[in-house]
């Protein structure tokens, strides 16, 4: 995907999964090729526990002055299926939605009508056999990987491997390059 401007909202629990530090990531990816690139977080009340976050990315080759919430992104990153109904997702996103999912019957039941693309993982799995625990940040980058082109995967990986040190990071970059491998895109 390329344009002048990309606008992608990661949407994700709060507790742990990684939202906020992949939007994060993303950004830093965006700064470090030469592009222009804010993130920033939207916390529900209540930040733990699994309270929904929703974490905005704006990339773009112009200076990015934007920074309210992105109401209508061109990609949506979400971290549970149970987020599609609670945002509406499929019918705000524009282009793909990128879905942590248990199978592709999973990801069909759940968003049903979407006239983008969907780019499949299941980075619960992923990420369990790599990490340990269900932490998804890092594979749904991979999964992004698959349809952005405004960073490339050697950036994103330089960052997680900065990000998480160096034993965590190593596993984190596994993930991100098993999801990168794995994730599937679809036309529902």
């Amino acid at each position: 995907m390329s344009s002048s401007m990309v606008e992608i909202t990661f949407f994700g629990r709060g507790g742990g999964q990684g939202a906020v530090t992949a939007a994060q990531i993303i950004a830093q990816a965006a700064i470090r090729r030469g592009l222009f690139a804010n993130s920033f977080p939207e916390y529900g009340a209540e930040r733990r526990g699994g309270a929904p976050v929703r974490a905005y990315v704006r990339l773009s080759r112009e200076s990015v002055l934007a920074r309210e919430p992105i109401e209508r992104p061109d990609i949506s990153v979400v971290f549970d299926t149970r987020l599609l109904s609670v945002f509406n997702i499929p019918q705000i996103t524009k282009n793909y939605i990128v879905i942590n999912a248990l199978s592709i019957d999973d990801v069909r039941q759940s968003i049903g009508k979407f006239s983008g693309k969907v780019v499949y993982v299941n980075a619960y799995e992923i990420s369990t056999k790599y990490l340990g625990k269900p932490i998804v940040n890092t594979t749904m980058l991979g999964a992004l990987l698959k349809v952005l082109d405004l960073v490339d995967i050697d950036t994103v990986k330089e960052l997680v491997l900065e990000t998480f040190g160096k034993r965590l990071g190593k596993s984190n970059v596994e993930a991100l390059e098993e999801a990168y491998k794995v994730a599937e895109v679809i036309v529902l």
